[in-house]
Formats: structure tokens, sequence, C-alpha cells
């Protein structure tokens, strides 16, 4: 609610700029004598949000049974307002970009299919509240490959951070969370349809890598763990941005955006070296929960999985 309210007032202030810049617009060619623009996009996003712990559920190592299956992930979508903010510098020909976004999903759940010795078993499985931010800083030089095919070429730093939340409340504000950054390359361009229309291409390729912060015991639905070894571990996002859109020009100094964005990441441990000691347990979150049948202890291993958002987007940039 809150977002589509900043949405709004934002859309209300764009359309008051634009009356007035009608009653004050010049015949003044656009861009004559400009050295430099600063201009501020904001996107409402509709992300859908794949984590690592749900591509997980199939991985062979991290299996305790031996065949498992899940259905489609529900629950996982999220309407965010990303922003964008830029400097360009049109007589030196470079661009320095800012952007921001943060995603959370809290109810994602999955059909989920496990054979064992017993017999097989299906049951709905909800995956712990997770979220997701990511912050980026990038400096372009800026090539014209013709009067209407703009190119930017450069990179920066990004920065990912990661949360898994407790599943009760017992466990506080999370139980795992990564805070990664690292370098990227990226490439822009932007190429002049017609006069008002442009097509917007982005492309980042990205590595980042930091430290976790593990919070003990862990709860699970049917499991008490505790974990030894966990210090001196580390997280590693690999992979790749892909950003498309038109935008059409309705002012001098307004643009209205439609496009598409995908990350796609791959995440994986590095020095994990932890041994989990769990037990069963029985009526969580009840009145009277209890541990039943024996220790048991596992070294796991954490294999590289997938880190997926995608989604549409609307856009609103203002310049000035």
């Amino acid at each position: 609610m809150k977002q589509n309210l900043i949405y709004l007032i934002l859309v209300s202030v764009s359309s008051m700029i634009f009356a007035e810049g009608r009653e004050m617009e010049t015949p003044t060619p656009e861009g004559k004598n400009k050295k430099s623009e600063w201009s501020l996009l904001l996107k409402r996003q509709t992300y859908h949000y794949l984590p690592y712990e749900y591509s997980s559920l199939t991985d062979k190592n991290e299996s305790i049974v031996p065949t498992r299956s899940s259905s489609a992930l529900k629950e996982n979508g999220k309407v965010l307002i990303p922003f964008v903010f830029s400097y360009e510098n049109l007589e030196k020909g470079f661009k320095v970009d800012l952007s921001y976004f943060e995603i959370e999903i809290v109810n994602a759940n999955t059909l989920l299919y496990q054979q064992s010795a017993q017999g097989g078993n299906v049951s709905r499985f909800y995956l712990s509240p997770t979220a997701r931010s990511e912050f980026e800083l990038n400096l372009y030089q800026t090539f014209f490959l013709n009067k209407d095919w703009k190119l930017y070429l450069g990179g920066g730093v990004r920065n990912i951070n990661r949360y898994l939340y407790g599943n009760y409340l017992g466990q506080g504000t999370f139980k795992e969370y990564f805070f990664t950054y690292g370098p990227q390359v990226s490439a822009q361009t932007i190429y002049q349809l017609t006069q008002e229309l442009s097509f917007h291409l982005t492309m980042d390729v990205f590595y980042t890598q930091g430290t976790r912060f593990f919070k003990q015991p862990n709860l699970m639905e049917d499991r008490f763990q505790y974990s030894l070894s966990t210090a001196g571990t580390e997280g590693i996002f690999r992979g790749y941005e892909w950003d498309s859109s038109l935008s059409y020009s309705f002012h001098p100094n307004m643009k209205f955006f439609v496009g598409y964005n995908m990350i796609v990441s791959k995440f994986s441990y590095l020095h994990y070296n932890e041994i989990q000691f769990s037990r069963n347990t029985a009526n969580l979150g009840s009145q009277n929960p209890s541990v039943t049948d024996n220790w048991e202890w596992n070294l796991p291993k954490k294999s590289e999985n997938f880190d997926r958002l995608r989604g549409i987007y609307l856009g609103m940039m203002v310049s000035f």
C-alpha cells in the first residue's frame, strides 16, 4: 500500500511538472547547450522470487530421502518500487548510475513429494521467510555508434544481502544472513526508434562474496537442530542481470517505461564445514512442544543452486 501511494504521488507530481513545462516551453532545440543531466527512474516492479532453498529441495546432496520432487512455487510474488538515479555528463561522455531494491517473501510454499523405504509422501512445504536486497553503483563511458544509437560500457560495485528468517518467534529476527559485495561489468544501449520511442537494453555480469551470520538453534517444522564449526563460512553470488524496456518521451524531461527485468545468480557456500546435531520434534508452535527420538548428527554438503528474480515493470523517469 505504501509503495502504491509513493507511485501515485510521483505520477501526480510529474503531471503538474508537465503542465507547467508546456506553458514555459521555448522553441530552443532539446539538449542544446546542455552539458549534464540528472535523472530519477522509479519502477513499479512485479517480481517473482525463486530462492536458493526452493531450488535446493531436489538437490541430491541435500536430500535426506532417496527421491524428492516439488511443484511450482506459490505465494512468491511481490510488488516493489525500485529506483535508478543517474548523472550523465554530456560534454565529457560519461555516466554514473545508482540503484537499489529489496524483496521479501513470507509465505512461499510448494507441494513436496518424498519417497522413502516406507513409501511415498506428499505434503505442503512452507519455505522460511526470505529477503534479498541489491545495491549497485556503476560508471560508464559513452559511445555514439550513430545519431540514433548510444552505447554505454563500464562497471562498478554490487552489494547483495540475503536474509533467512526463523519460522518461530523464539528464533529472533533471522537465522541466517549474508552480507556480500563485489565487482561487476555492465553494458547499456539505447536505440532511438522514433523521435519519442526508444529501446533500452542493459546487461550486468557480477560476482559478490561476503560473511555469513548464523543464529543458533535452528527450529524447523519437525526437527530441532544445533550446528558446530559454523565460523568462517561465507557466501558467493555469481550471475547476471538482464533488463530490456521501451520508453515513450511525452515531455522533454519525462519518459514512460514498460520493461522486463531478470536476475539469475548461483548461490554457494564457501568454507562450509558445519556439523549438524538434530532431534525430531512434535507440536512445535503449540503450548506443549516436545523433543523425541535420539540425537542424530550429519555432515551436510552445500552445492550451488539458483536464486532467481524476474518480472515486468512500469516506470517513470524525470530528468533535470
